[in-house]
């Protein structure tokens, strides 16, 4: 075992777009030492559905820093500058960029940072409180050797795991897949003799959009089912934009637990629906199959429950829902299933050992301080894990900077990045 003598400030364990812009912030801070750790070889965003054209829900403004700092040389426009695209960027007048130039950004962004390391998967961490300093133990792929990391504080952003409906996970392969694996797939879905469709946000109507261009739906069967009681549009207003501040996460964090309860139920449609446009342009292109008579085997329903998945005849698998609206029980069947049924957070295994210094709820629940961190001292930070204690906007690109500014002046003891409040025209909480 071969150890790393020098102890960080910070080890950020996942390098994702959240512990990416941290690191990006953290790079001009000299005293401030940092590591970040990944699993995978190389960074690469949702890397499974960067289909061409789909873009981001937010402005490139919500890139990994300048919401924090705009004067960064790790912004969005300087990456620009920086490929002679400048000009033409602001010619092209859209403030949305698509998913494949974000993951291109961040790419960029990892090649100009020196506190990142990949290929290595943390598989255990030990606090030591003589030297109070967290032991963080990691397999090195390339070397095939573990590794140990000292770091006085920590960051997860491992990201969250694709959530899979009824027994689906058993079939998972080829043909039945969540779509986070969809590009990988797209050309095997392409030769199936029908294809099924499960799920209604922003994932699943880009592959309806993908699938609607590119297969032969004279031919192959084409069906989209979601459980929800319509194929919901994202809210878009100005006013409810306001909701992704900071300003809204100081109302909501104040709230009792029933009530957050309550109010992250009837807010799905704030970043869980489907952009107008696309949902527009599904339309479209619907309307356009039908006047040339090619919509016969496109089938799109709402009530549908995914109840069971089971094998069929040949190469075929037997789907049961539940109507949940008349109450009854329908079959069909599918050469291959895309399951864009969400994502689920999820507490990585190597936290096990650190449960007497982490806080939890009465129900187990993660007990997630304002300040981003899970213990009493501010030495563990979590990123995309409190939507339960912080709100619906815990996964907006939006807000990363934002976030890593206060968990930055909190490790630092200071306010050294600007954090945003009173920025918005309403108020949230009993206005005085």
């Amino acid at each position: 075992m071969k150890s790393d003598k020098n102890i960080y400030d910070v080890a950020g364990i996942g390098i994702g777009p959240f512990n990416l812009g941290l690191a990006a912030l953290a790079e001009p801070i000299k005293n401030l030492s940092t590591i970040f750790l990944e699993q995978k070889s190389e960074f690469n965003w949702h890397d499974g559905m960067l289909i061409p054209g789909s873009t981001l829900q937010v402005s490139y403004l919500a890139d990994l820093v300048t919401l924090a700092d705009p004067s960064s040389k790790f912004s969005y426009l300087n990456f620009l500058r920086s490929h002679n695209r400048l000009i033409q960027f602001g010619v092209h007048e859209q403030g949305y960029i698509t998913r494949s130039e974000y993951n291109r950004y961040c790419r960029w962004v990892c090649g100009q940072l020196n506190n990142l390391i990949f290929g290595y998967k943390v598989n255990h961490i030990h606090y030591d409180p003589k030297q109070d300093v967290f032991i963080v133990s990691c397999y090195d792929k390339k070397a095939d050797m573990t590794q140990t990391i000292k770091a006085r504080k920590l960051v997860v952003g491992i990201g969250s795991q694709p959530g899979l409906p009824c027994n689906s996970h058993e079939f998972l392969g080829d043909k039945v897949l969540h779509a986070a694996d969809y590009m990988y797939r797209r050309p095997e879905i392409l030769k199936s003799k029908k294809v099924v469709l499960i799920g209604s946000g922003q994932s699943a109507a880009e592959i309806f959009y993908d699938l609607l261009y590119q297969l032969d739906t004279i031919k192959t069967p084409l069906h989209w089912y979601t459980r929800s009681d319509r194929f919901y549009a994202m809210e878009h207003s100005k006013l409810n934009y306001e909701m992704t501040s900071p300003d809204y996460i100081d109302f909501f964090y104040g709230l009792e637990r029933d009530e957050k309860t309550r109010l992250l139920k009837n807010q799905a449609t704030l970043y869980k629906g489907i952009n107008h446009q696309l949902i527009n342009a599904i339309y479209d292109r619907l309307y356009s199959l039908f006047t040339e008579g090619y919509d016969k085997h496109i089938k799109i329903q709402a009530h549908a429950e995914l109840r069971s998945v089971s094998r069929g005849e040949g190469d075929l698998y037997n789907l049961e829902f539940y109507h949940n609206a008349m109450h009854q029980k329908f079959t069909t069947d599918a050469a291959s299933i895309i399951l864009a049924t969400g994502y689920a957070s999820r507490v990585p295994d190597f936290l096990g050992s650190l449960e007497n210094i982490i806080k939890r709820n009465a129900d187990g629940s993660l007990q997630i301080k304002r300040s981003y961190s899970l213990d009493d001292a501010n030495r563990i930070f979590i990123q995309n894990a409190e939507l339960h204690t912080h709100g619906f906007n815990a996964p907006d690109l939006g807000l990363g900077a934002y976030r890593n500014a206060v968990i930055i002046n909190t490790i630092l003891g200071e306010d050294h990045y600007p954090v945003d409040f009173g920025t918005s025209f309403q108020s949230f909480g009993c206005a005085v």
